[in-house]
């Protein structure tokens, strides 16, 4: 809880829920300064003649008996007459409940470059509307922003095949974009939303695969910690869950598109390559998420190895068999990622001898 500061929960702490909360009276005024709380009792001085004001557009306030003045998390810490290690806690709880999420501290620029996504409109709308199909899946339009999705309802890939401009139809399917380290678009996919298509992704023709990039991995930037899940969707099943804990707000979530590291190209473009890359920028650890299947943790067995060999701390987390982590609660992703094992050649020859979900 240490990583989210007093100013964050000044930010975002909804003073009139808090106050509902601990059933503490109060009316809703207009002053000189606009809309106020007219609380009755100072929580300073307990006079409860309501000389008490706080205002709702500046987030502060002061006791007209005792002259105290306020702010939000100021005001909670004289109400709950504790330490302020107590009162961040107790407020990190009423953020919680009234529908507050931790934010990423950092969000990396990105960059179309030169690839031309097929015509598709970015979600949210400019109305904040988002995908009925994303929303299904819990992924809010908050979400939808982050991963910079966007849906084609009717729209091509154009391309150039001998001498030829060719199409590729990406027709009602949320399109994915994949972006290197530096923010720089690579590629994408196409989900298909209707259920009946034979492809459920589709992949540009003519643009480099996903298989040498890490999806979301220009997020993470000066991160130590990061989750490898497998596809977009697991990524972004993984965020949810990990924003739902102040704890777990530095650890970013990346993919590898399948259960698998791309790795010995001489010039490092793959994915092990990107991992050196993020090792010299800081990364330290790296816990491999993928689905709770006896192949997909034998294949993460032999990723951990090599992340091991290039000086990374890999770590190996458990889903319930058959599930991965978009069709998990979050609590259980969160756990999985708690209860995660460091790689060591012991744990390997253990796992692959007694694999848990044959």
């Amino acid at each position: 809880m240490s990583q989210v500061d007093f100013e964050e929960i000044q930010e975002e702490l909804d003073i009139e829920y808090l106050l509902d909360r601990e059933s503490v009276a109060f009316k809703v005024t207009r002053g000189s300064s606009g809309m106020q709380l007219n609380i009755k009792e100072c929580p300073a001085c307990g006079d409860s003649r309501w000389r008490t004001y706080f205002g709702l557009e500046t987030g502060r306030g002061n006791c007209f008996k005792c002259n105290t003045p306020f702010n939000k998390v100021s005001f909670a810490k004289h109400l709950f007459d504790t330490d302020w290690s107590a009162t961040k806690k107790i407020l990190i709880e009423a953020l919680e409940e009234q529908g507050w999420r931790p934010k990423r501290v950092y969000e990396a620029a990105v960059d179309p470059g030169e690839v031309k996504l097929p015509v598709s409109i970015p979600l949210p709308t400019p109305e904040g509307q988002n995908l009925q199909y994303l929303e299904d899946r819990g992924f809010t339009g908050e979400i939808a922003a982050y991963f910079h999705l966007r849906y084609c309802q009717h729209g091509w890939w154009i391309y150039e095949q001998e001498g030829e401009t060719k199409y590729q139809t990406f027709d009602s399917r949320v399109i994915i974009p994949v972006f290197d380290l530096d923010g720089s678009l690579k590629t994408f996919q196409g989900r298909d939303v209707t259920g009946t298509s034979e492809r459920k992704y589709l992949f540009p023709i003519a643009l480099p695969g996903t298989g040498r990039y890490l999806y979301n991995a220009h997020n993470v930037l000066n991160a130590k910690h990061v989750v490898l899940g497998e596809g977009a969707f697991d990524v972004a099943a993984i965020k949810i869950a990990f924003d739902q804990d102040p704890n777990l707000r530095q650890v970013v979530a990346i993919g590898s598109f399948g259960k698998h590291l791309s790795m010995g190209d001489t010039g490092g473009n793959d994915q092990l390559g990107r991992f050196i890359k993020l090792k010299h920028a800081g990364l330290e650890q790296v816990t491999i998420m993928w689905d709770g299947e006896p192949a997909a943790l034998e294949a993460a067995l032999t990723a951990a190895k090599h992340l091991a060999g290039i000086g990374l701390v890999p770590k190996i987390a458990l889903l319930p068999k058959g599930k991965d982590p978009n069709e998990v609660p979050a609590h259980v992703v969160r756990q999985a990622y708690l209860d995660a094992q460091v790689w060591t050649p012991s744990l390997d020859i253990k796992l692959r001898l007694r694999n848990p979900f044959r």
